[in-house]
């Protein structure tokens, strides 16, 4: 006959059993402080792991930011090279059309404080060539001392000569034209510095 099965009793005896309470006090406690180690090694490991975390994050936005720093300065420098050919034309174009056409006007300063001082003298006005009709319609219907007009092969169009007595006042509106040229040159190099240190 097959043997009967023993079964583990489950339920609460009635009888204390001194020896087993204090073991199974003892086993409780084991459990207890095994618990509490992995809880703790929890805890730390998962704060290492934010903490690892943390830094990694910071050290990819660091890299982003050096990133996009070279971007910029790169982007800058393209559209300054970009922009050199366009400013050298305006130089080339509009400012010496801009200088001639403010010439008349410089002349007109200078030659008017000579109508208070001259008395018959007449004031010779040399002028670049084509420049005679700007002149004869900016002077009309300005009291002014004589004046006499010539254009001069040696000046050219935003340069005027003003002869005045023994007094002899040059207008040269060219150099401003130069000027431009030499402070985008200066500009231009400060750049490529300024780039070339922030690679």
């Amino acid at each position: 006959m097959p043997l009967p099965i023993r079964l583990e009793p489950f339920c609460q005896s009635d009888t204390p059993d001194p020896g087993g309470t204090q073991a199974s006090e003892a086993a409780e406690e084991v459990k207890l402080a095994a618990y509490e180690r992995g809880y703790v090694a929890g805890w730390e490991d998962a704060e290492r792991q934010a903490g690892q975390e943390g830094r990694d994050r910071r050290a990819a936005v660091e890299r982003q930011l050096e990133g996009l720093s070279f971007t910029y300065h790169e982007a800058r420098g393209h559209v300054l090279r970009a922009l050199e050919p366009v400013l050298d034309a305006m130089l080339a174009t509009i400012v010496p059309e801009a200088a001639r056409a403010s010439i008349v006007p410089e002349v007109i300063g200078q030659i008017l404080p000579l109508a208070h001082d001259a008395s018959e003298a007449p004031v010779t006005l040399q002028i670049g060539p084509g420049m005679r009709a700007e002149f004869d319609a900016a002077l009309r219907g300005l009291v002014l001392p004589p004046l006499d007009i010539r254009e001069s092969p040696d000046l050219r169009p935003e340069q005027a000569e003003i002869a005045f007595d023994t007094r002899l006042t040059r207008v040269d509106l060219s150099h401003a034209a130069e000027a431009l040229r030499g402070a985008i040159a200066r500009y231009y190099q400060i750049q490529f510095e300024e780039s070339r240190h922030a690679s």
